[in-house]
């Protein structure tokens, strides 16, 4: 074989393998992903249906608000990367050591493998290798210049982008794609997985959680630093050993690409951005290239957030785009985040897992550890953190591993329990019999100060950073909507999955959202236009770019009161006294 050879799956392949082993739904039937598509994935994690029992889907119908169909042009592909554990086991190539065929799993032992997997592709990456243009899939349609001008049709709106949260969500959001950016100085390649909102056919916005220390912020911070424009490029639809990079945390000296190809086993094939300095995946479906000023900002959302509230307007990186490159036939990869369980809580979880348990098994050498799970359902991964001991372990070691677990990644560790091997740590019911019955408050528990807050809803009334409680086992100001779709658009997606002939379903929690205060009209106006196509009114409503400095810098939040209000009529925007107004939350702390 020669160099330029693909010796791993791309994301059709992937598709396939799913298939095989039955963990796919393909669905056939129309679909519009402004309204139901998303709802429709939903129904799988609020229903009756069970974590192993869930599976990928696949839309092949896929239509818009407007009339459009996008069938045979571009599909979209939803709780593929990690829609379960076994999804996510076939996305590492897991499938020879676990039997992801059967109907329950031992998930234990499928930590220690992704642990396993992890630890090689981080310490025996593979370095990318580059073919031509010409050669490279992602290359077979570009688009420039004026294919990205005009609205409809054209650019970033030929594509099916979904609505994530139809009735919150202000717009279609790439809510899987990866961002490609790159330290000016090292020329480092990151792969961060961040929200995008789409803004016009040839702009977007970009979200990098500033709170979480990622390296994308990092570099944006270098090029504000130097008075230059900044580079980016968004891969969508990557082959899955890309696709998982971009949750997780990785070394700051080794380039994405090639820790994907230790993943893989392989050689990842890359090639250059036609607009943009940067080495992008040549086997990705889709490929956004484009630029950032870092003296200019955009409001951009609301979204609906994988800690289960919606966030709400921010001011945030505008992109420009200069080129689109994709498929003939091109695959756009979504994620169900939003309230857990979900797809992000899943990657996230079994990735930091990963990582959490490597680190206080083999860098500290803890030989009493024996699982480590942070818990996902509905709490959102990196707030509660179980830590399983073999019987007997010293106290000493019991409390060096749990203060270890807080200071490996800056917002994990607001609660962190030590329970016996008895304790199953994958259901809270144990845990909380644990700490019940086997916790003396006074003697077995240790609260401290000055922790991170990380991804979760911002603090209000005053607060700046959290505490921490460790563990040897009420609404206090409006918050922001539960970060599910409307309860119209559930029902309505309901109906299409019976007309699919899928199983049977029923809700088993939360299935809808709905306000806790935090929120305006304006807000459902947006995404009223969002879910009826109309979502470029929301570009307009935001086009005036806000001096960096007039607001403090990225995620910057919009208060209630400083909403902007569009006139759709006349397409006037009328903006508050003080525009712009920020909110009293400090991102930089």
């Amino acid at each position: 074989m020669s160099n330029s050879d693909k010796n791993y799956p791309d994301l059709q392949e992937h598709l396939l393998r799913l298939k095989k082993f039955g963990l796919l739904h393909t669905i056939n039937i129309e679909v519009n992903k402004d309204r139901h598509l998303h709802p429709f994935v939903r129904w799988s994690y609020v229903s009756n249906i069970e974590s192993d029992d869930r599976k990928g889907f696949y839309f092949t119908n896929v239509t818009d608000s407007n009339g459009r169909n996008y069938k045979n042009n571009c599909d979209v592909c939803v709780a593929t990367t990690a829609g379960n554990e076994k999804i996510y086991a076939v996305a590492l190539g897991l499938e020879n050591e676990i039997d992801v065929t059967a109907k329950k799993i031992d998930k234990k032992k499928l930590r220690e493998l992704i642990a396993g997997k992890w630890k090689q592709g981080i310490e025996h990456p593979i370095a990318a290798t580059e073919i031509p243009s010409e050669n490279a899939p992602v290359h077979e349609i570009i688009l420039t210049g004026d294919d990205l001008l005009g609205g409809e049709g054209k650019g970033l709106a030929s594509l099916p982008i979904p609505n994530n949260t139809p009735g919150f969500d202000s717009a279609p959001y790439f809510s899987a794609g990866l961002w490609v950016t790159q330290d000016p100085i090292t020329k480092r390649e990151n792969f961060s997985q961040n929200r995008v909102n789409i803004k016009a056919s040839d702009r977007m916005n970009g979200m990098w959680l500033i709170q979480t220390g990622g390296d994308a912020h990092r570099n944006w911070q270098y090029y504000r630093d130097r008075g230059e424009k900044m580079p980016v490029a968004l891969i969508v639809g990557g082959p899955p050993c890309i696709q998982v990079i971009g949750p997780q945390k990785t070394p700051n000296e080794i380039d994405d690409m090639d820790i994907a190809g230790g993943l893989a086993g392989a050689s990842i094939r890359k090639v250059r951005a036609k607009t943009v300095p940067l080495w992008v995946p040549a086997d990705a479906n889709i490929i956004i290239e484009g630029w950032i000023d870092p003296e200019e900002l955009e409001m951009e959302a609301p979204f609906g957030e994988s800690h289960g509230y919606m966030s709400t307007e921010e001011y945030n990186h505008c992109i420009h785009v200069t080129a689109i490159t994709r498929r003939n036939h091109a695959i756009i990869t979504s994620m169900i985040s939003q309230l857990t369980p979900s797809e992000s809580g899943i990657i996230k979880s079994l990735g930091y897992n990963a990582i959490m348990y490597d680190f206080l098994k083999k860098t500290l050498k803890i030989d009493f550890v024996k699982d480590v799970v942070l818990f996902d359902h509905l709490i959102g991964v990196a707030r509660f953190t179980t830590i399983v001991f073999q019987r007997n372990t010293p106290k000493t070691e019991v409390w060096r591993a749990m203060r270890a677990s807080t200071v490996l990644m800056r917002s994990v560790g607001k609660i962190t329990v030590a329970v016996d091997e008895d304790i199953d740590p994958d259901s809270m019911e144990e845990i909380m019999w644990a700490v019940a019955y086997r916790c003396n408050p006074t003697t077995d528990v240790q609260i401290s100060d000055y922790q991170a807050n990380g991804h979760a809803p911002k603090l209000r009334g005053g607060r700046q950073w959290e505490s921490q409680i460790l563990i040897d086992a009420t609404i206090k100001y409006p918050m922001t909507p539960v970060s599910l779709p409307k309860q119209q658009y559930m029902e309505e997606a309901k109906e299409l999955w019976e007309q699919a002939g899928l199983p049977e379903i029923w809700p088993a929690r939360k299935w809808y959202g709905y306000s806790l205060g935090d929120w305006c009209d304006e807000w459902d106006k947006c995404a009223e236009r969002a879910v009826a196509g109309k979502w470029l009114l929301n570009g307009i409503r935001t086009a005036k770019l806000i001096p960096t400095k007039d607001v403090g810098g990225p995620t910057s939040g919009v208060p209630r009161n400083g909403t902007v209000i569009l006139n759709e009529e006349t397409l006037e925007v009328d903006y508050p006294q003080g525009f712009p107004l920020v909110d009293d939350f400090n991102p930089d702390l």
